[in-house]
């Protein structure tokens, strides 16, 4: 079935791969999904310590489809800039850059104060059985600031196994920083949740068993937390919260002990958590998974300090679904698009960013994904499929004004064989608006009335100094010569032609349907520049009025304001940035 989605209000908008430093986080996107006989194994650990650090992991036999390997990085400060280097059964990488709030690596995921998550693409590395990765930092490099210690270490891996049960899964990863004020409480901005959502997976209606996995950064012992699939609350109260005085039902999930939310004492893990729950009984067609920063549990309407985690970083979450069944699905295409629907301007070459889809069976090779508007082809690219189940891409579009119907088309030419073919069209309705056309106009100048701000200070100086002269001769003649240093040239000859303060009004209008963004106005006074503002936004069909201040001599002046004169702002029309006026300043 298609689906018809008005494109203001229906889009679904999916994050960018390309990821940059964010204080609230890097949002959950999906890493790996697919559905095959075999297994997905997720492990690591083991807390906050030292560099180097070292990890080793256990992974089940079976041909290695996919793997990455996640390293989380203790930096200090968001400001603080290092290095992290892995070396994995034998094999160094290169060394990845951590630069806080100047990163913008795809594979560095930074947020808060400088916590870190940073992947490595590893199947052609990963081999069944024991693994071990190493992991240094700039930790103590001289001129270093970065902090540098190592949270923990993941390898998420999915492995196809002939004699094992069909398993449909999901991996998402991100760098979510849930807080509320911090530990200094000043903090205004609240994130107190986020959820990820596991739909379109293969037979979820019928799984056999249903496994979550979920991982954290920075959970402490003692500060409660919680975990919702599909409204239901996962984990158990443990006893120590019970000991300090919490009711029944408050979960600390997060809270540097992997292993025990469900049942267990768990293996200590500094600041690091993995986590395994069985949720099978809630398990439905739709999934949505939700991570709780706390919750108010004294009614006042806020998170109090002992109420939730000060920082809680959810980095990855998985479902996996198996069934005893044997259905041998083929593969499944499906599309996602995001868009940004202030790009939709005439004669723009829009690029639209989508993400392929592939939940069903492997499959590895090329297809195309097409483009029509209203119905005609307007651009073709090829895409390639992986096994992680995972495609992003974009098409092209070179956009005329007016009302359009998108469609974008995931292998038309059916060189897939699917299992589901019904769901291969994404189709949005777009407005595509004019560009902007800015101009300017000049509004009659006002004198300004100021006071002899100058007399005014200098009288005020001579009062301090009159005082100080009480208790030092000295101060005293300074106060003489000071003051009337101040008051000479301000009154008697001389000031005939004193200049004057006028406020210009400047009204800028934007008569396009587009917004204008990040322009300048400059103001000029017989042709030399002595005033300029710059603008951040000026929305289509909208007009704004600001006031410059010139200081002018009396007489016959030109007044010319320019805006955008840099053509920084793409227009339809550029012949009406200028406006010029003579006026007589009285």
């Amino acid at each position: 079935m298609k689906k018809i989605l008005i494109i203001l209000m229906l889009f679904m908008f999916i994050p960018a791969v390309q990821a940059s430093y964010s204080y609230d986080g890097i949002p959950f996107t999906i890493a790996s999904q697919g559905t095959l006989n075999g297994g997905v194994y997720i492990d690591g650990g083991h807390g906050l310590e030292f560099p180097p650090y070292s990890q080793e992991f256990d992974v089940p036999d079976g041909h290695i489809r996919w793997a990455r390997l996640y390293v989380g990085i203790w930096g200090g400060k968001e400001e603080y800039e290092g290095w992290v280097q892995v070396d994995m059964n034998g094999k160094s990488m290169d060394k990845v850059p951590l630069l806080g709030i100047n990163d913008d690596s795809t594979n560095v995921y930074c947020s808060g104060h400088g916590v870190y998550w940073v992947y490595y693409d590893v199947t052609d590395i990963t081999i069944n059985g024991e693994n071990t990765v190493i992991i240094e930092t700039s930790q103590g490099e001289p001129g270093n600031k970065l902090d540098g210690r190592v949270y923990g270490a993941v390898l998420a891996a999915v492995y196809e196994d002939e004699n094992a049960p069909e398993t449909s899964y999901k991996i998402y990863d991100g760098n979510v920083n849930l807080h509320g004020g911090g530990w200094s409480g000043k903090q205004e901005n609240m994130n107190y949740e986020t959820s990820v959502f596991f739909n379109n997976m293969q037979n979820q209606n019928s799984p056999d068993r249903a496994e979550l996995t979920v991982v954290y950064l920075t959970g402490s012992k003692g500060l409660p937390d919680y975990l919702q699939f599909n409204g239901d609350q996962l984990g158990t109260t443990p006893q120590y919260l019970l000991d300090m005085g919490y009711k029944t039902g408050v979960t600390d999930i997060g809270n540097a002990v992997s292993g025990d939310a469900s049942s267990g004492s768990g293996i200590r893990s500094s600041y690091f958590d993995i986590e395994c729950f069985d949720v099978l009984e809630y398990t439905q067609t739709d999934n949505t998974l939700t991570f709780l920063l706390g919750r108010d549990l004294d009614g006042d309407g806020e998170i109090g300090e002992n109420e939730g985690e000060d920082y809680l970083h959810p980095v990855i979450t998985s479902l996996v679904l198996k069934h005893r069944t044997d259905a041998d699905p083929g593969p499944d295409l499906s599309i996602e698009v995001e868009i940004d629907e202030n790009s939709f301007i005439e004669e723009n070459d829009v690029e639209i960013p989508v993400v392929i889809g592939n939940p069903g069976g492997l499959y590895e090779g090329m297809f195309k994904i097409r483009l029509n508007v209203d119905g005609s082809e307007a651009s073709t690219t090829e895409v390639y499929m992986d096994a992680s189940g995972v495609s992003r891409s974009t098409i092209n579009w070179h956009a005329t004004a007016g009302s359009h119907l998108l469609e974008i088309i995931v292998d038309p030419e059916n060189v897939v064989q699917e299992s589901n073919e019904n769901n291969n069209v994404y189709e949005a309705e777009v407005d595509v608006n004019t560009r902007p056309d800015l101009s300017i106009s000049i509004g009659k100048p006002r004198k300004t009335e100021t006071e002899n701000s100058l007399a005014k200070a200098s009288s005020l100086l001579l009062m301090l100094l009159v005082i100080g002269s009480l208790r030092r001769r000295k101060a005293f003649l300074m106060a003489v010569l000071l003051v009337a240093a101040c008051f000479s040239g301000c009154t008697g000859p001389g000031t005939e032609y004193q200049q004057t303060n006028y406020q210009v009004p400047i009204v800028i209008t934007n008569s396009g349907e587009s917004p204008a963004r990040q322009f300048d106005i400059n103001l000029y006074l017989d042709e030399e520049k002595i005033a300029a503002l710059h603008i951040q936004e000026l929305e289509g069909s909208s007009s704004m009025e600001e006031e410059l201040m010139v200081t002018v001599d009396g007489g016959e002046h030109t007044l010319k304001a320019i805006v955008d004169g840099k053509k920084y702002v793409t227009e339809s029309d550029e012949e009406n940035n200028v406006d010029e006026i003579v006026y007589n300043f009285t």
